[in-house]
């Protein structure tokens, strides 16, 4: 899994934390702080994996294909699943 969490460093708390380790439960992670002076889109469409990636997500809703939907309930039940 590949996670971009884009924040200031005064919003970083513990519930961040929590969500980081939830979310990587038991796997070896590595964290990359760098000051960020560019749009998020252009460092999104700098790397070619991302890129493709991205034209093939707007592609799809384009073409209403390979989409899902999830309720606030089951946002939630994924966010607050302990993996127990």
């Amino acid at each position: 899994m590949d996670t971009l969490v884009k924040t200031t460093a005064d919003e970083i708390n513990s519930s961040l934390i929590d969500f980081i380790k939830k979310a990587f439960k038991g796997k070896k992670i590595a964290v990359h702080i760098y000051e960020d002076e560019s749009s998020e889109t252009d460092y999104l469409l700098s790397d070619p994996v991302s890129k493709k990636r991205i034209l093939e997500s707007i592609d799809n809703v384009n073409k209403n294909s390979s989409l899902k939907e999830y309720s606030i309930t089951e946002i939630e039940s994924i966010l607050n699943d302990d993996g127990a």
